[in-house]
């Protein structure tokens, strides 16, 4: 396993561990523009267990399949906090969907 940093078109980046061409190891993505960063573990590509953040402060800590929130996780929204099991949820559609709640 190697390790770098890849800068992608939309302004996101990766730095962390690579493998086959792929996110691998622990690793840390940011968004385009900051919208938003995952800190944690890797699996050829997909996110496994870390930390989401979003622009506002409210984060995801758990267990992620194939690039979506699934198994156990906390999620807290300023004071709002939820424990539980998630179920492939893509947490970019989520990101936006806070993100147009917050504007109105």
């Amino acid at each position: 396993m190697s390790g770098g940093r890849f800068d992608f078109d939309d302004g996101g980046a990766y730095c962390g561990g690579w493998e086959g061409g792929k996110a691998h190891g622990h690793g840390i993505c940011t968004g385009p523009k900051g919208q938003g960063e995952y800190s944690g573990s890797w699996n050829y590509g997909f996110e496994v267990v870390g930390i989401y953040t979003w622009p506002s402060g409210n984060t995801y800590e758990g267990y992620w399949s194939q690039g979506k929130r699934h198994g156990l996780g906390i999620e807290t929204r300023g004071r709002w906090l939820y424990k539980g099991e998630w179920t492939h949820v893509f947490v970019r559609h989520f990101a936006n969907a806070l993100n147009d709640k917050e504007k109105n």
